[in-house]
């Protein structure tokens, strides 16, 4: 027999189907059996290709959380870029509210940490001070968590009853003067000034000036390098 046309392993198509299991039936619903069974294999044998279980949660998790990071450019002004950048996360645990409670222990499982790495050395790139970096990430990523967290909760609801017996709250949830996701923007928004602020206030005004980054030639490095020649 000739080796066969295709793999018979797809590491991607894998990790769709953990993460369709997990979004339709709930993380108690995916197991190595039943990830088997929606693939048509052997469980067993998918333990050639991950450790455990836990690996294959986390693969799910980094699916779903595939192209959000830091732009490769410093041409972008660095609040605008960390705002989006937590709009864009909070979408994606809005799109997977049930890999919340995995997501809570993102740092302890290493899930997505060489993208919050491009981000740190980006913002000290861009002249944020190194103190208040940390302190952006961790609240950008706590305020993105607790509102997907409470909404997918709220959703849950039945409120049926609230008209009857809890009309104020059902009037102004009706009419409410911001959508779900410009409230998160602004929020968003509002805690990266507010602590900026604070730092300047209380270390800003002795701490060291860190120079904002060189802007990049357009025209590329190698133009760039014969540019600089023809000065001389």
């Amino acid at each position: 027999m000739g080796r066969p046309k295709k793999p018979l392993f797809n590491r991607r198509k894998t990790l769709e189907a953990a993460l369709r299991i997990i979004d339709e039936e709930g993380l108690e619903a995916l197991s190595i059996r039943r990830l088997g069974d929606e693939l048509n294999v052997s469980g067993f044998s998918l333990y050639h290709h991950f450790e455990d279980k836990d690996a294959i949660l986390i693969g799910a998790c980094e699916l779903a959380l595939d192209g959000i990071r830091a732009p490769k450019t410093t041409h972008k002004d660095w609040r605008e870029w960390l705002t989006n950048t937590a709009v864009e996360y909070w979408s994606a645990l809005r799109k997977h509210p049930n890999l919340i409670p995995i997501l809570t222990r993102r740092h302890p499982l290493r899930i997505g940490m060489g993208e919050h790495n491009e981000a740190a050395g980006l913002m000290a790139i861009q002249g944020v001070p190194p103190r208040v970096i940390m302190p952006l990430l961790e609240s950008l990523e706590a305020v993105a968590l607790g509102f997907a967290s409470y909404q997918s909760a709220v959703e849950t609801d039945q409120q049926d009853d609230w008209k009857q017996q809890h009309s104020f709250l059902f009037h102004v949830g009706e009419n409410r003067a911001f959508s779900t996701s410009r409230s998160f923007e602004i929020v968003a928004q509002a805690a990266v000034e507010a602590l900026i602020k604070e730092y300047d206030a209380t270390e800003g005004q002795n701490a060291p000036v860190v120079p904002p980054a060189p802007i990049e030639n357009p025209a590329g490095p190698a133009r760039a390098k014969r540019h600089a020649r023809g000065k001389t």
